[in-house]
């Protein structure tokens, strides 16, 4: 099917006319209608707003495959932002045309949920829980009462995003962030400079619990002497026992 009649069809699927495309697009009706009778080319932007405005990849439109998969959180995928993503987050973080050019992934194991994201983990402030690196997925909840002392969190604050520990300090309208990196102290913050909490359900690492064989041995080492010293000691106790 061409690009053309492919576009037709999308817009009759979905109940759109020629003119409310043409207005999403930008153009006047007549320059959409030679685009849908194939005398006019689709320009790269017309592109993209198409494939967000019918849900669709842009390889649908191209090709016309039923089977591409349009990556976004309406059909399970979950948005990555890693750390260079961070600072555009907090400004875009409801900008749905800024989310959409983050990286999707979907998550086995993980029912697909409005509000889920990952979050890519920096610094070492929640070692040995969290690793530099690790991809954290997390859900947006609405109401702090649920959340339980203690949980880790993402919270995303009008200046930062910060991966910690939380205790509520409800009587004063803050909480406490708390390190399980004891090299960094407790901070509370008030919750008016708190855009979204978004509590850590599990984590995706790399950083796996590596035995140390020699230190391994040195452990079985130091058993077997402890065993010895002991057979040694009760040897000694029955002489002296003989003795007296």
């Amino acid at each position: 099917m061409s690009i053309s009649k492919q576009l037709k069809a999308l817009r009759e699927k979905t109940s759109l006319s020629q003119k409310k495309v043409a207005e999403e697009l930008g153009i006047t009706q007549g320059a959409y209608s030679l685009i849908e009778n194939g005398q006019n080319s689709i320009t790269t932007e017309h592109l993209l707003t198409l494939s967000r405005l019918y849900s669709v990849p842009t390889d649908r439109i191209l090709k016309g495959s039923h089977n591409s998969i349009m990556m976004s959180s309406t059909n399970g995928f979950v948005p990555l932002i890693n750390v260079e993503a961070r600072a555009g987050f907090i400004e875009n973080r409801d900008n749905e045309q800024w989310m959409s050019t983050l990286d999707m992934f979907k998550l086995p194991g993980y029912e697909p949920a409005q509000g889920q994201k990952l979050f890519e983990v920096e610094g070492d402030s929640m070692m040995p829980t969290l690793m530099h690196g690790d991809i954290l997925i997390t859900q947006h909840t609405e109401d702090l009462s649920e959340i339980l002392d203690g949980s880790v969190a993402v919270i995303v604050t009008t200046k930062s995003v910060l991966t910690k520990r939380i205790k509520k300090d409800l009587s004063n309208n803050a909480i406490i962030l708390i390190s399980d990196n004891s090299k960094y102290e407790s901070i509370s913050y008030d919750l008016e400079n708190i855009l979204e909490i978004l509590i850590v359900r599990g984590k995706i690492t790399s950083s796996l619990n590596v035995v140390d064989m020699d230190a391994n041995k040195r452990v079985q080492h130091l058993e077997s002497q402890v065993d010895k010293l002991q057979s040694d000691m009760s040897k000694l106790i029955e002489k002296i026992n003989k003795l007296v």
